[in-house]
């Protein structure tokens, strides 16, 4: 039954996957090529800004393919009122499970893209001596990121259901009214409050506030 709905969801996922690769590929190789065209190669400080971009691109590809696999098979389901999924000699509860694992399982394609796109972006240019390239230790921090963000997205889309929009609003107006009353009243900035919360080990998304580095000392 794995087999069925993974195969089910690379279906209906691989073209997005395939833009995926193609990106990990040909932004980090162009990003670091640029960059090392303007970069004092012989700085160590130029280079490391030259990573930064880099890794902000990663992060950026991490949440977007975390919500693209996490939404879209939602979404065509319930466009079809979830005939397919309520048709199967399963409870809900086991299909949602299986649906789960197979959209972790697809997040490694775009993971071992990464680990090959900062391969070809490092091995491109010449870097300091003083300096090295993580692009394994990238890749695994680019999956961890991409699941957390996933899992928090599958699990407002199945707990939510077709409300899952207008409950992340809600809490979207809910975090800036507080915000706003905080500032008003003189009190420290809850959103700063519940970043550094979130953020900070052991939240749940300090993985994404950690040091996403292509090439670091």
């Amino acid at each position: 039954m794995f087999g069925q709905v993974l195969y089910t969801q690379w279906k209906w996922a691989r073209t997005e996957l395939l833009i995926y690769v193609l990106a990990a590929f040909i932004i980090p190789v162009s990003i670091i090529r640029i960059g090392f065209s303007y970069a004092d190669t012989y700085s160590v400080r130029s280079v490391l800004e030259v990573g930064t971009m880099a890794a902000a691109f990663f992060i950026a590809l991490a949440l977007l393919a975390a919500f693209g696999l996490a939404w879209r098979p939602y979404i065509l389901d319930s466009g079809l009122k979830h005939v397919g999924p309520l048709s199967l000699p399963i409870s809900w509860s086991h299909f949602v499970r299986l649906r789960f694992l197979a959209g972790a399982t697809l997040l490694v394609i775009p993971a071992v893209a990464v680990w090959f796109g900062g391969l070809l972006a490092t091995a491109s240019v010449t870097i300091p001596a003083t300096l090295h390239a993580y692009p394994g230790g990238l890749a695994i921090r680019f999956y961890l990121a991409s699941l957390v963000a996933y899992a928090s997205a599958f699990a407002l889309q199945y707990i939510a259901g077709r409300r899952a929009v207008r409950v992340a609003l809600i809490m979207l107006f809910v975090v800036v009214a507080g915000e706003l009353a905080a500032q008003l009243l003189g009190y420290p900035s809850v959103i700063a409050a519940a970043w550094d919360t979130m953020t900070n080990w052991p939240g749940p998304f300090s993985v994404f506030a950690a040091r996403w580095m292509l090439i670091d000392v």
